[in-house]
């Protein structure tokens, strides 16, 4: 996975900021992103590799929520659906899946540093 579409809406919430005198927001929170969604991502793995459905249902929650208002919509499109397994009690990814959401989130995070490079 070479490339994902940022949904622009949600970045353009931030570049308001940036023109209403916050200059530099929208830099800041695409690192706060790229740096939390790492530690999400462990946390999750890190769930499913103990079969935790609940921690997992909670890391994939909090990484949809996330991803989703940075307009990382198939990456919040796919924490939703994890989440929901979890909360079926799957607490385990499969290797498929596992590697999806892996390149998926370097796809977002390289995507929205090409927002501000």
């Amino acid at each position: 996975m070479s490339d994902v579409t940022i949904n622009q809406a949600m970045l353009d919430q931030f570049r308001m900021l940036e023109r209403a005198g916050k200059p530099g927001i929208l830099a800041q929170m695409i690192g706060m992103f790229v740096r939390g969604s790492a530690d999400q991502i462990a946390v999750l793995l890190a769930a499913a590799d103990a079969g935790d459905a609940e921690k997992l249902r909670i890391a994939s929650h909090t990484l949809k929520s996330n991803a989703g208002s940075f307009g990382a919509t198939e990456l919040a499109e796919l924490c939703r659906d994890i989440e929901t397994d979890a909360r079926a009690g799957r607490g385990h990814l499969d290797p498929d899946r596992r590697a999806r959401l892996l390149a998926l989130h370097a796809a977002t995070c390289a995507a929205l540093q090409r927002e501000i490079a």
